[in-house]
C-alpha cells in the first residue's frame, strides 16, 4: 500500500474513532441497562480499530505517530 493511501485510510479510521468516541459520550447519559449493552458494543468496536486497524498502519508506516508518543501501552 502506497503512502497516500495509508493515509486516506489512516484519516477515515481516525473520524470513526472521533465518531465512536461522541457516540459513547451519549450512551453515558442513557439508562444503566442500554447504557451496559451499547458502551460494551462500542468498546469493543474501539478496541479493534485501536488494536487491529491502526496498529497495523502504524506498524507498516511508522512516520504516522510521532516519536516517542505513548499509544494503548506501546511506545511508538
Amino acid at each position: 500500500m502506497d503512502g497516500t493511501k495509508a493515509t486516506q485510510i489512516r484519516l477515515l479510521i481516525l473520524e470513526a474513532v472521533d465518531a465512536i468516541e461522541r457516540a459513547h459520550a451519549i450512551v453515558s447519559t442513557l439508562d444503566s441497562d442500554d447504557q451496559a449493552s451499547l458502551s460494551a458494543s462500542l468498546d469493543e468496536i474501539s478496541l479493534a480499530m485501536h488494536t487491529r486497524l491502526l496498529l497495523q498502519l502504524y506498524l507498516c508506516h511508522p512516520g504516522f505517530k510521532e516519536e516517542g508518543q505513548v499509544w494503548h501501552g506501546l511506545r511508538m
